[in-house]
């Protein structure tokens, strides 16, 4: 890899490192605060969702729009959006400002993620792009694993001090991302906007689509696993919340060091088609062992299955995203993660009602729409890989 994209990347890995931290920090506190400001379950559901939704419609936006003016300007909104916001969420103490703020949260810092993976497209090839696409889901698992504890660290002095802290590190890395991050689309690139497909039943017809389609079926049940966990976890072994910190710092790692060391050097061994297969079933098998389990011991193992999978899977489906799509990176991926953000708005709430009918409900659905969609899509994500290899 060529030491600009290695500099790129880790600037890249700092940034989409903070977003996720921000997008972790107020999972601690959230409730608290939001009963705080008088509201209820209803308000906390919207809060969280209402991010997603926003990031359903807008991330394709951003996506487009960095393939006409260059993925550094797309970034630079973003993050400063994410800024700003976080800094409003501080001020504020009227509960519907905060959920509208939150709205605008979505909008303006889904300009980063779709973005940054289309820069990583821009700047590698073959294999390096699978194992750079895990170095940034290492980063982003970092963030998750160490935004919650920031949070309730922070959080135990004030509600608001988390979100000044995420806001003020976003501030200082905006003139540090000015300085440093350079340009990566070419110039003669830039104006021209080869994928028109938009949000609309047209993009069943996207030569993606089975991808966008595997997006969305394991971003919902991974959303139907976190909204109900807890609660199966606390019912079928007792975990409380000290238990449930450990294990999800537990997982975060495990993400972390397969993204972040591993998925390179698989890739380049088996290619991103059989990593993205054996990610799913992996995926869907981890929930059948979550099913099964009847001690701490076998739910580590279920969730640490689990969490192996979409750690192969997640990645690698980028990649091959960018790869099968030359051209178009930034509409690609901005279409990559509107499915993926559908996925995380439907997911809470159908994994809920489920869990209301039986506790184990959500987990038996969300295996069988796995393991559905990997026999349904298997041979076309070969068939990918064979258009991203002609090139």
């Amino acid at each position: 890899m060529q030491k600009k994209a290695v500099y790129s990347i880790a600037i890249l890995f700092t940034i989409l490192f903070l977003v996720m931290v921000g997008f972790g920090i107020i999972i601690p506190i959230m409730p608290f605060y939001i009963k705080k400001l008088g509201g209820g379950s209803t308000a906390i559901g919207l809060f969280m969702s209402v991010y997603s939704v926003m990031q359903f419609f807008f991330a394709p936006f951003w996506g487009r729009l960095s393939d006409r003016i260059g993925r550094r300007p797309v970034l630079l909104i973003g993050l400063s959006g994410y800024a700003l916001t976080f800094i409003l969420f501080g001020l504020l103490n009227s509960l519907w400002l905060m959920i509208a703020v939150r709205a605008l949260s979505g909008m303006i810092s889904s300009a980063t993620l779709p973005t940054a993976m289309a820069y990583l497209a821009d700047v590698t090839e073959g294999s390096e792009r699978s194992k750079s696409m895990g170095i940034v889901g290492a980063a982003m698992g970092l963030g998750m694993v160490f935004g919650p504890a920031l949070g309730g660290w922070l959080g135990h002095y004030s509600y608001s001090m988390p979100f000044f802290v995420a806001g003020g590190l976003a501030t200082l890395l905006i003139p540090f991302a000015w300085t440093f991050l350079p340009e990566s689309l070419p110039a003669g690139a830039k104006q021209v906007e080869k994928d028109k497909t938009r949000l609309s039943w047209a993009v069943v017809r996207h030569p993606l689509f089975v991808l966008f389609l595997l997006a969305f079926v394991m971003n919902f049940t991974m959303a139907m696993f976190e909204a109900t966990f807890a609660l199966l976890a606390a019912e079928k072994i007792g975990f409380g919340p000290k238990q449930m910190g450990t294990m999800f710092t537990f997982l975060g790692l495990i993400g972390v060091v397969i993204q972040g060391g591993l998925l390179g050097r698989l890739s380049r061994r088996l290619g991103d088609a059989r990593l993205i297969k054996a990610g799913t079933w992996l995926s869907g098998a981890g929930l059948l062992l979550i099913i099964a389990s009847a001690s701490k011991y076998l739910m580590y193992l279920g969730t640490a299955v689990n969490m192996v999978g979409g750690s192969l899977q997640g990645p690698t489906t980028s990649s091959l995203a960018s790869k099968a799509n030359r051209g178009s990176q930034g509409a690609a991926m901005g279409l990559l993660q509107s499915f993926a953000s559908l996925g995380r708005i439907l997911g809470p709430l159908s994994g809920g009602a489920l869990y209301g009918i039986h506790r184990h409900l959500p987990y038996w659905s969300g295996a069988l729409l796995i393991f559905a969609v990997i026999i349904f899509s298997s041979d076309r994500i070969t068939a990918l890989e064979r258009v991203a290899e002609i090139g």
